[in-house]
């Protein structure tokens, strides 16, 4: 049971705001360690989330449980298109990724908590976070809950950065995903691959991720601002993927996504973040749940340490995101500036060059990381080009 003051209120040793992949596995750590958690989570679960699904299997391996109960499709490969035409198919063993649906995954995930006895209320919204008296203060709309410590979970626009004045300067893209109903052949014809098109937006990639009954499909955009006219270009893509002409749209929304790669302080006082709020995606394709499940592990150990101490302080959570995730992440910005402003030549170079599959798809299933990828595709990238003159 959480620890009571001289006033009888209810003090969690943590509590977590957000209950998605960083929310639940930093209160599933932390409870395992027998503290007391509380997960605030604004909306009921289930809960819908704007996201292609993909799950790489460096992220599936870092969870601290199996989570195969969650998982729609095992991905055999990847197929490169460009503006809507097949470049080439590839198969990858081991497999890369899995897709899932994040309304079921991100709930499975925070079944896992509460089994660990960590408390959930749901339908809760935060509306203000403070210090005071050596305590956090969490306002929200059934009255104010105190803690000892505080991790914000609840994504890019996070209420917990903006009530501390952390991160007041994010830098985010855009992506836009429907869900479409397709006939079972178009499913087939899909397989269990994920398909990437670098040719669909600028600055950005298209993607057709399967799932078990459906397919899911977006655009995103890697660069700061707004994406004029994205919701346009998505009905441009859809339309151009010779699978998809026959379908039934289920949902389409459009999310901000995370660009990671400044380092910045991401916590304050008694109060870190965590996931999407610390704007931890890469740069890259924009994914963020492998970041988010790592820097619940990050999280979890600065946390109970502090716990622990008389004389709190979670400014190691900031050292070590910083420079175990968002220097990859400057690496990561490198190798993005390379592909959007060469797309096709990239595209070509990695339909032609099996150097450069395995490097991409080493950093996907987690073999190295952005930096290792860098520098191997410039120490190579002579014996590249004459790999893909060789390959025509």
């Amino acid at each position: 049971m959480p620890n009571r003051d001289r006033r009888s209120d209810l003090i969690y040793d943590v509590i977590v705001v957000g209950a998605g992949p960083a929310g639940a596995v930093l209160a599933y750590l932390l409870a395992k360690r027998g503290m007391d958690v509380l997960i605030l989570e604004k909306s009921t679960l289930p809960r819908y989330k704007v996201c292609g699904g993909g799950v790489t299997s460096k992220a599936i391996k870092l969870l601290p449980f199996d989570a195969s109960p969650a998982l729609e499709v095992t991905a055999a490969g990847g197929i490169l298109s460009y503006a809507g035409k097949p470049i080439t198919e590839v198969n990858v063993h081991p497999s890369v990724a899995s897709t899932v649906m994040r309304a079921q995954f991100d709930h499975f995930l925070v079944q896992q908590a509460v089994q660990q006895d960590a408390h959930l209320l749901t339908g809760q919204s935060v509306s203000q976070v403070g210090v005071s008296d050596g305590l956090v203060r969490v306002n929200t709309a059934a009255g104010d809950i105190s803690a000892r410590m505080l991790a914000g979970a609840d994504g890019v626009n996070s209420v917990v950065a903006r009530s501390m004045g952390l991160l007041p300067h994010r830098k985010t893209g855009v992506a836009i995903e429907a869900e479409l109903a397709v006939p079972a052949s178009a499913i087939t014809a899909q397989g269990p691959y994920a398909t990437f098109d670098f040719g669909a937006i600028p600055n950005g990639y298209g993607w057709v991720f399967p799932k078990r009954d459906h397919l899911s499909v977006g655009v995103y955009q890697a660069r700061p601002g707004k994406a004029v006219g994205i919701q346009k270009i998505l009905k441009r893509y859809i339309a151009s993927q010779s699978i998809l002409q026959e379908n039934q749209m289920i949902s389409v929304k459009g999310h901000q996504i995370p660009l990671g790669g400044r380092k910045a302080p991401l916590h304050k006082d008694r109060v870190l973040l965590v996931g999407d709020a610390a704007n931890l995606a890469d740069p890259w394709i924009g994914e963020g749940i492998y970041y988010a499940i790592l820097s619940a592990h990050i999280a979890a150990d600065v946390i109970a340490t502090a716990i622990e101490s008389s004389q709190p302080d979670l400014s190691e959570y900031s050292t070590r995101v910083n420079a175990e995730i968002v220097r990859q992440f400057s690496y990561a910005q490198l190798f993005a500036r390379l592909v959007y402003q060469f797309p096709w030549l990239c595209s070509q170079l990695l339909r032609k060059s099996n150097m450069m599959k395995t490097a991409v798809f080493g950093v996907l299933r987690g073999d190295f990381n952005f930096q290792q990828l860098l520098m191997a595709l410039l120490r190579s990238f002579p014996n590249i080009i004459a790999d893909s003159l060789k390959r025509g």
